[in-house]
């Protein structure tokens, strides 16, 4: 909205040389960060900003009664909406390569109607750039792949899905707001600084968050140990066999198994917050409270976990559902896991938060020497 206004108040008349080739700028800097990190859908979606903003600023200014900018409305929020139901991919894969190369072709012909609207592609999609060209089709257009992006980001929840829904409404502005060429360069440039802010948003969730268990990790555990102050409580859990669970039922199992826990963990009452801390152990922070406090919602989640039973997938069992479902000539296996629990809290020998973590590891240790699930 800031780069819309900006671009209607004429600013960026003074500053030409910057502006118009910012998205550019940005997109060589999101192209290197999209190789470097293997995010070929950062890369697509980069190089088809760019493109636009070259179009906008340039071949489509040159004739604008030509149906290139309808063109340009129509295919740019269908790209969006390819990479955002696509799965992610490294940049040297052939499906990335080939959308890199789709994009440039799309803008060719973009390029082509722009100038002259005369060649035979020009011609064949000048036609059906007349069609498109009523905004209310264009928005309409973006109005329904923004729904489709927004589809995919409530099924991932990515960050590059939830940028991409910044991207389609800086889009829209640039190439429907009807603000000229100055007022849509800036809106793109406002594309590509969402697109580096999603990446920015995924790079500190791979860093601070568990994939597995969707729990915050170790180097948030880390930040979140010195902040602790006055009265509070440190519990570690740890899966009870774990490694004999993994041995018997296979470590999609355990996987399941871990997913369990966090989910459980999860829910812990009076303020806890779980963390991954490694391999089958979790970490529970509880400030402003008290070790006898934090015990009684922690024996809670003992019991849930004890208690949860859960289905193994049957060896037989096809990875895509079938048409038909058979039912199976056995009912699932139902199993089960177990935890055991250690708490501390500060006192006149563990001062420091580290020194009470530690505390609750040697009294998980404890329950485990006493028996385990407890």
């Amino acid at each position: 909205a800031v780069a819309w206004v900006i671009g209607l108040s004429g600013l960026p008349m003074t500053h030409r040389p910057v502006t118009n080739v910012l998205a550019e700028v940005l997109a060589v800097l999101l192209l290197v960060l999209g190789w470097r990190f293997r995010r070929g859908r950062l890369a697509v979606a980069a190089l088809a900003i760019a493109l636009a903003n070259f179009l906008v600023r340039g071949p489509l200014t040159e004739n604008p009664t030509a149906p290139g900018g309808a063109i340009l409305a129509f295919l740019l929020p269908i790209t969006f909406v390819v990479l955002a139901l696509l799965p992610e991919r490294p940049i040297d894969q052939p499906l990335i390569v080939a959308l890199l190369a789709a994009v440039v072709v799309e803008s060719w012909l973009v390029t082509v109607i722009g100038r002259t609207g005369t060649s035979p592609p020009g011609q064949i999609l000048g036609s059906v750039g007349e069609l498109l060209r009523a905004p209310d089709l264009a928005r309409l257009v973006f109005l329904i792949a923004g729904f489709f992006v927004a589809l995919a980001f409530a099924a991932r929840r990515g960050s590059f899905e939830g940028s991409l829904l910044w991207v389609m409404a800086a889009s829209a502005i640039a190439l429907i707001g009807g603000g000229g060429p100055h007022a849509a360069t800036l809106a793109l440039s406002a594309a590509q600084i969402a697109l580096l802010l999603g990446l920015i948003e995924d790079s500190y969730r791979l860093a601070y968050h568990d994939e597995l268990t969707e729990l915050p990790g170790r180097r948030a555990l880390d930040e979140a140990l010195p902040e602790l102050e006055g009265d509070f409580a440190v519990a570690m859990a740890d899966v009870d066999h774990f490694k004999r669970f993994n041995d018997r039922h296979g470590h999609k199992a355990g996987d399941e198994a871990l997913r369990m826990v966090a989910a459980e963990l999860r829910r812990v009452k009076g303020g806890g917050r779980a963390y991954r801390y490694g391999g089958e152990e979790f970490a529970i922070l509880f400030p402003g409270n008290t070790p006898k406090s934090a015990r009684e919602h922690l024996e809670k989640v003992r019991e849930a976990i004890a208690n949860r039973k859960f289905a193994l997938r049957a060896k037989d069992r096809p990875r895509k559902k079938p048409d038909r479902p058979k039912r199976p000539a056995r009912p699932p296996r139902l199993i089960s896991v177990t935890v055991s629990i250690g708490v501390a809290g500060p006192n006149s020998r563990h001062t420091t938060p580290d020194t009470v973590l530690r505390a609750a590891d040697r009294a998980l240790y404890r329950a485990k020497g006493a028996g385990r699930n407890r």
